[in-house]
Order: C-alpha cells, then sequence, then structure tokens
C-alpha cells in the first residue's frame, strides 16, 4: 500500500467546518469527503509498506492496543521520528483507510473528538498519542526493544498497553521522548513486578513523577540505560512496599 497524504488546506478546511460536519463522521465509508472538496483529497506519499488491517474484534476496542501497535510498528517501522510527526500522513491515514478502524476505536462523536483522533487536536507531543494512528506507532517505537535486553522485543509493549493510564503516564511527558529511557524506565517497573512488587496506576503515575524529576537534575539522555535502570527499580520497590 502507498501511505496517504492529506495536505494542510484541506485539514485546516476540515477542522474549520467540524461542527457540521460530525453526523458526516458517523458514516460508515469516507466517499462523501471527495464531494465535500470536489475532488480527491488524498495525496500518494513516497512510503511504501505491505497491505494490512487493524484488528475490530474486541468489544472493548481498548483490548485490540497491543495487536494493533505490532501491526503498525512493524510495518512502518521505516519511518523516521520526523516523518512520524506529520500530521498530514496520521489525518491521511485515519481519513483514509483506516477510516472504520478510527470509528471502531474512538468515540468520535462531537468536532472535538473528532479532531483529536482524525487529526491532531492538541500541540505537537500529546497529538501524536491522540491520533488514532500515530498513537498506535509512537507507543511502539517508544517500547520496542531495539536493544536485545528483553526476551521479546515487544515485551514492554504489551505491558503498557495493560492500561491505557500507563500510555498516558509514560508516553505524553517530555522525558518520554527517548526510546531508551522509557525502556529503561518499563523494564524496571515490569521487572520488580515479575519479583513480586505490587503495581498500580497509582505507581506508575508516581514513578512517571520521579522520572521528571530526575530530568531536572540530570540531563535523561546522557544516562546510560543501567543508570535510569537502576534509579527506578530502587524507587517502585520502595514505592510498592509503602503501597
Amino acid at each position: 500500500m502507498i501511505l496517504p497524504f492529506i495536505d494542510e488546506d484541506k485539514l485546516l478546511a476540515l477542522k474549520s467546518n467540524l461542527h457540521v460536519l460530525v453526523d458526516d463522521f458517523q458514516l460508515p465509508d469516507n466517499t462523501w469527503l471527495e464531494s465535500f472538496f470536489g475532488t480527491n483529497p488524498f495525496i500518494a506519499s513516497k512510503f511504501a509498506a505491505d497491505e494490512f488491517v487493524l484488528d475490530m474484534s474486541q468489544e472493548k476496542p481498548f483490548l485490540t492496543e497491543y495487536e494493533n501497535v505490532r501491526r503498525v510498528y512493524s510495518r512502518l517501522k521505516f519511518l523516521s521520528d520526523s516523518e512520524a510527526s506529520d500530521e498530514r500522513l496520521w489525518a491521511g491515514m485515519c481519513l483514509g483507510p483506516f477510516w472504520s478502524y478510527t470509528q471502531y476505536r474512538w468515540n468520535v462523536t462531537t468536532a472535538e473528538s473528532i479532531q483529536q483522533h482524525f487529526m491532531f487536536g492538541y500541540g505537537s507531543r500529546r497529538s501524536l498519542t491522540r491520533n488514532a494512528l500515530s498513537r498506535l506507532w509512537w507507543i511502539g517505537r517508544l517500547t520496542y526493544d531495539n536493544l536485545g535486553k528483553r526476551s521479546h522485543p515487544y515485551e514492554l509493549t504489551q505491558f503498557v498497553c495493560e492500561n491505557a493510564d500507563y500510555i498516558m503516564h509514560v508516553l505524553e511527558r517530555n522525558t518520554s521522548n527517548n526510546p531508551t529511557i522509557v525502556n529503561a524506565f518499563l523494564a524496571a517497573i515490569l521487572d520488580a513486578r515479575n519479583e513480586g512488587a505490587s503495581i498500580n496506576t497509582n505507581i506508575v503515575g508516581e514513578l512517571a513523577k520521579y522520572l521528571n524529576l530526575l530530568g531536572g537534575i540530570y540531563i535523561l539522555d546522557c544516562l546510560e540505560y543501567q543508570t535510569i535502570y537502576d534509579k527506578i527499580k530502587t524507587k517502585v520497590t520502595a514505592l510498592a512496599k509503602l503501597d
């Protein structure tokens, strides 16, 4: 498949008219977009990938998150971070071949929710984990084990996809720009749990705050994986005991 783009002018036109287009976004297909624009709104990008579909088999859509992260990231791993931050690409994917998935995964029944999940509705960082398709890619990018430290490269991905709050706590913070930092952070928590520590969303939230605090003391990008791992492992053990 050739990944589709939608240009900025068309995105702006959609965003400016979302209040009157809410019903159109409930339709089972996206054919109305061509009538709205008077032309095919999509542009073929330079990116080619194997054809794939996303899992929509669960009554609770979040239960498909892990599988769909794997499907998206494994096929689009070739994208650079800059390319994978482009709203035109992800909006094109959501408005185009993954129209039905975006409707399935998110409650896109208001102008605000439509913009958040079909396009970008926040600042650049937060939007990446709210757009229906870019979210899947970035979860994979930040949690996939490129360092060969885990028994399975998607082990940390599976852990973070257990709870939507884990994704929010871990991936929507400024300290989450570097996959090595995120890998060390999640590995320490998962290993502590495997050793008997009780982990819940409150503890993960506190650990995310602690990582932010460390970021105010150290340049985290300059710390080795093991240093971050050890600091988080010590902290999670203390928090689990207090809890």
